[in-house]
């Protein structure tokens, strides 16, 4: 997945070497989740895939082998999808004042 101009900063220098050590070195150009090859029609969907890296703990700054993931663009927006409904029910919840006391 594309990295978020704001997100950036979060990141390693070396990101790029880590994530294609990942995906192309430790998958061999397979999502571990579901086994779609990257460049080929995903299994579900037809569309072509495009193995991406994801941190499983959703902190960009933990690159230990076993928080990442190389995973087809599927599981890895599945993977997402609840971590980025909080993050926009928490910027909703702040928008109208009501911040989380805890």
């Amino acid at each position: 997945m594309p990295i978020h101009p704001s997100m950036k900063d979060l990141y390693p220098p070396d990101w790029e070497k880590i994530s294609r050590r990942i995906r192309f070195g430790r998958a061999r150009g397979h999502c571990e989740w579901c086994g779609a090859a990257h460049g080929r029609p995903h299994p579900e969907t037809g569309s072509k895939v495009f193995l991406t890296t994801a941190h499983l703990d959703h902190n960009p700054a933990n690159n230990s082998e076993k928080n990442l993931a190389a995973l087809c663009q599927c599981c890895h927006n599945r993977y997402d999808a609840p971590k980025r409904h909080s993050n926009r029910k928490h910027r909703a919840l702040a928008a109208a004042g009501q911040l989380p006391l805890l």
